[in-house]
C-alpha cells in the first residue's frame, strides 16, 4: 500500500542520517546529542526496521540506554522499552544492529507526532510494524518487568528470557486505509465508524473496546483518536475538559462530539497500531496531530 500522490513524507522525514553501529552508540560523537527520532534495524537491513522511537532528551544518551541488550540477561522493560525484543533477537539470530536518527527540535507533540507518522509510512510501505514495536516480543522469550522500586519492594520484579512455552505475539495488522480523507468523515481510513454524538450520550451508549475520535466545535479538525474501553475513555476525556488546570483541558473545550468503532477481541497491539495509523493520517492530512493527543 502507498500513500496517494496528493500526500508525501514529511520533508523532515526525508532526512535520515546513515546508518551507524548501534553499539557504543551512547559514546558516538556522530550521533546528536540534541533530541529526535531514531529507527533500529539488524545489520545488513534485510529484516527490515525493529524499532522506531523519539526522544526529547539525547539522541546520543538515548541510544546508549539500549546497550542492555548486549549484556548476558535480558535488561529490563525500563530505562527503555524495546530493548527486551531486541535482546530476544540478537538470543536468538546471533544478530547485531544498525541505527540511523533525525534531529528534530520543537516540541514534544511535534516529535510524537512525526514518530507515529514514520511508523505509518513504514507499515503502509512493508506491510508490517517494526519487529519490536507495540510491545511485540518475538516467539518463545518471555518479557522482562520494568525496574522500579515499587516493583522491586512488591517482589514483582523480573527478568525475562528463554521460554518455550512463551507464544508469538499476534501478527501485524495493516494499514486499514488510506489518508487523505477528511478526519472527520464517516469512512475515514476506511473503518465504519458510528455517527457523530454529543459525548454526554456517547459515553453511556457504547461498550466494549475499540477505537474512537473526539471533535469539538473550537477546533477544526479532531481533539483526539484513541483506543481501549470506548465508554471509560470517554468519559476520562470528559473529565479533563472540566479540570482546572489541566493541560488537555483548553482542547477539550466547546460542545464535544465522539465517533467510534467497536472492535472486540482484538489484541491490544493491533488496537495500538490502528490507533498510530490514524493520528499518523491526521498528521498527514492536516499537517498536524489532533489537538490534545500529545498533551498528558
Amino acid at each position: 500500500m502507498t500513500p496517494p500522490a496528493a500526500l508525501t513524507t514529511p520533508p523532515i522525514l526525508q532526512r535520515w542520517s546513515a546508518w551507524d553501529e548501534l553499539r557504543g552508540a551512547g559514546r558516538n560523537r556522530r550521533i546528536p546529542s540534541g533530541p529526535g527520532l531514531y529507527r533500529i534495524r539488524r545489520s545488513g537491513g534485510e529484516s527490515g526496521l525493529d524499532y522506531i522511537g523519539q526522544t526529547g532528551r539525547s539522541l546520543r544518551g538515548r541510544l546508549g540506554q539500549v546497550n542492555g541488550l548486549y549484556h548476558a540477561q535480558m535488561p529490563y522493560r525500563d530505562p527503555h522499552t524495546a530493548a527486551p525484543a531486541l535482546w530476544a533477537l540478537r538470543h536468538r539470530d546471533g544478530c547485531d544492529f544498525e541505527v540511523a536518527v533525525i534531529q528534530v527540535p520543537g516540541t514534544a507533540s511535534q516529535r510524537k507526532a512525526l514518530e507515529v507518522t514514520a511508523i505509518t509510512l513504514y507499515r503502509m510501505d512493508s506491510g508490517r510494524s517494526p519487529t519490536a514495536s507495540f510491545g511485540r516480543m518475538p516467539a518463545r522469550y518471555r518479557i522482562s518487568s520494568g525496574n522500579n522500586a515499587r516493583l522491586a519492594a512488591a517482589g514483582r520484579r523480573n527478568r525475562g528470557g528463554p521460554d518455550l512455552a512463551a507464544p508469538a505475539g499476534p501478527a501485524s495488522a495493516p494499514v486499514n486505509g488510506l489518508p487523505g480523507a477528511d478526519p472527520a468523515s464517516p469512512g475515514w481510513m476506511n473503518w465504519t465508524w458510528n455517527p457523530w454524538t454529543p459525548i454526554s450520550q456517547a459515553r453511556g451508549s457504547t461498550t466494549g473496546t475499540g477505537l474512537y475520535r473526539v471533535r469539538s466545535s473550537c477546533h477544526a479538525g479532531l481533539v483526539y483518536v484513541g483506543q481501549g474501553n470506548i465508554a471509560l475513555r470517554l468519559r476520562a476525556h470528559a473529565a479533563k475538559a472540566l479540570r482546572t488546570g489541566h493541560r488537555q483541558g483548553p482542547s477539550f473545550s466547546g460542545d464535544l462530539e465522539a465517533s467510534w468503532i467497536a472492535l472486540p477481541g482484538l489484541a491490544l497491539a493491533n488496537l495500538l497500531e490502528h490507533e498510530n495509523d490514524l493520528i499518523a493520517a491526521h498528521v498527514l492530512t492536516t499537517g498536524h496531530a489532533p489537538a490534545a493527543q500529545f498533551l498528558g
